[in-house]
């Protein structure tokens, strides 16, 4: 639930001050028109009395209705999800850091470690004067670089996580407490009406739709990883799988990898792809919702919705 509805002394004390305030300057500022008008005959004033009046009510109506509707929102929101769907983002993004990416960055340096140190080994073959120096292990300067490849693919996933674990803790310390009831105020003043409107349904929507979808993005993987990576556990290894049709490649592997390549190198592929879902499409599908619904919402504020 957002401070600024769980704190109904917020709403009484600051808030409705700070409209009361803005209103009441208003209504200043269109009495002066309207006696302009009737004053200097000027009914391009009293037009502005007009319009301004009717915006006033409107805005009024907007205050309450704005606050409401968000407050309804979220309570729906955490109905839906369960609990507040920021602390399901941050659990979900959390467990995504620390239970598949970093395990697996853990996983692959060890692995390359490993492999460095034993593809440093080499002997001599032949006489000593006109032998060739050889690796003592030549399998291991391909997963080298293998391994190599897969951590430089999984850093900027990482770090997307990250990024989106911050995004949720900013939207949810600023929009919501601060930035809608600013753009409410602002919506009472002509030149930062337009402003304001946008300000709103940006206010809802990050506030609101965004963390929402992380609600959704939870229910979508979080199933996939459990099934894949039970369905890989119970998978013959790939020496097995390797043995079967090609039992000369399955035995150099066995007798100069000291390795399961089906742990060091299948499961971090397979956990880099529900990374990549996570790092790239799903926040993109995120924004767009959330966009869509700024884009037609801000236009039902300013009334240019056609």
């Amino acid at each position: 639930m957002p401070a600024i509805c769980s704190n109904p002394g917020f709403i009484s004390s600051v808030l409705t001050s700070l409209v009361g305030m803005a209103l009441a300057f208003m209504v200043f500022i269109i009495a002066i028109s309207y006696m302009a008008a009737q004053l200097f005959k000027k009914p391009e004033y009293e037009s502005f009395a007009s319009i301004e009046m009717h915006q006033l009510l409107i805005s009024a109506l907007l205050f309450i209705t704005i606050l409401g509707a968000t407050c309804f929102s979220a309570q729906i929101s955490e109905t839906f999800s369960g609990k507040d769907p920021y602390d399901t983002g941050r659990e979900y993004l959390t467990y995504m850091t620390n239970e598949i990416a970093l395990k697996t960055v853990m996983r692959l340096q060890t692995g390359l470690l490993f492999s460095q140190f034993m593809g440093s080994w080499t002997m001599r073959w032949g006489p000593s004067v006109w032998g060739t120096i050889v690796p003592t292990f030549p399998s291991f300067i391909v997963i080298e670089r293998v391994l190599d490849f897969l951590l430089m693919l999984i850093s900027p996933f990482a770090s997307s996580l990250i990024v989106q674990q911050t995004m949720l803790e900013m939207i949810k310390g600023t929009l919501i407490p601060f930035v809608l009831p600013a753009a409410v105020v602002l919506r009472i003043f002509p030149p930062t009406r337009d402003a304001s409107s946008f300000l709103i349904a940006a206010s809802i929507g990050f506030g609101i739709i965004f963390p929402y979808t992380y609600v959704m993005h939870s229910a979508i993987v979080l199933p996939l990883i459990a099934k894949a990576f039970a369905s890989n556990s119970q998978q013959l290894p790939l020496e097995d799988m390797l043995g079967q049709t090609y039992p000369n490649v399955a035995t150099e592997i066995s007798a100069f990898g000291f390795f399961s390549p089906t742990s060091l190198i299948l499961s971090p592929l397979l956990s880099i792809s529900f990374l990549l879902l996570q790092a790239l499409f799903l926040p993109a599908l995120s924004i767009s919702l959330t966009v869509a619904f700024i884009k037609g919402f801000s236009k039902f504020i300013s009334q240019k919705l056609v």
